[in-house]
């Protein structure tokens, strides 16, 4: 994955004479968001976004409505999102929509955990690893409520009667 973002940074400050913007879509991406940008070795403009796309506190709950807050004007930038997981794709589509909508020039979008499921709403082009499994997921920015982002590695969280989440 670094290689080609290094040469998409490299190709995208060449053509527009800026650099990368990667976005960052918090809380979750910050984990993977600063190892990946620490790993790549063209210079980044690094950027944060909030989305709110789940009821607080609620495994897999959807919000309502999904809010996302883009940190800076994106017209025409290369901008790279990263995030912490794609489960069904609703954060990231939207993300990517709403990118092109305020001018983008080229978006793409990089996570650590591709979840696989049937009703994926949208592919990132970039993932750590995929997941088949419908376990709910914790550490490294992913989050079992509002606990367990910190866990140095990612695991499925499991309840006191043995069940995965």
């Amino acid at each position: 994955m670094v290689p080609e973002l290094d040469a998409w940074a490299r190709e995208s400050r060449r053509r527009g004479g800026q650099l990368l913007m990667v976005v960052c879509i918090l809380r979750g991406g910050v984990f993977f968001f600063s190892d990946l940008v620490q790993a790549m070795t063209e210079s980044i403009q690094p950027a944060f976004c909030r989305c709110h796309a789940y009821q607080k506190g609620v495994n897999g709950c959807p919000a309502e409505a999904l809010r996302i807050d883009l940190p800076e004007p994106v017209r025409n930038r290369s901008v790279l999102l990263v995030d912490s997981i794609c489960d069904s794709g609703r954060t990231l589509r939207e993300s990517v929509r709403l990118c092109g909508e305020q001018g983008a020039s080229t978006v793409r979008t990089a996570v650590l955990v591709r979840r696989l499921r049937p009703d994926t709403e949208f592919t990132p082009d970039f993932s750590g690893f995929e997941y088949p499994g419908t376990d709910w997921l914790a550490g490294y920015g992913l989050r079992d409520g509002d606990e367990a982002m910190n866990l140095p590695g990612v695991f499925r969280v499991v309840t006191a009667e043995g069940v995965t989440a």
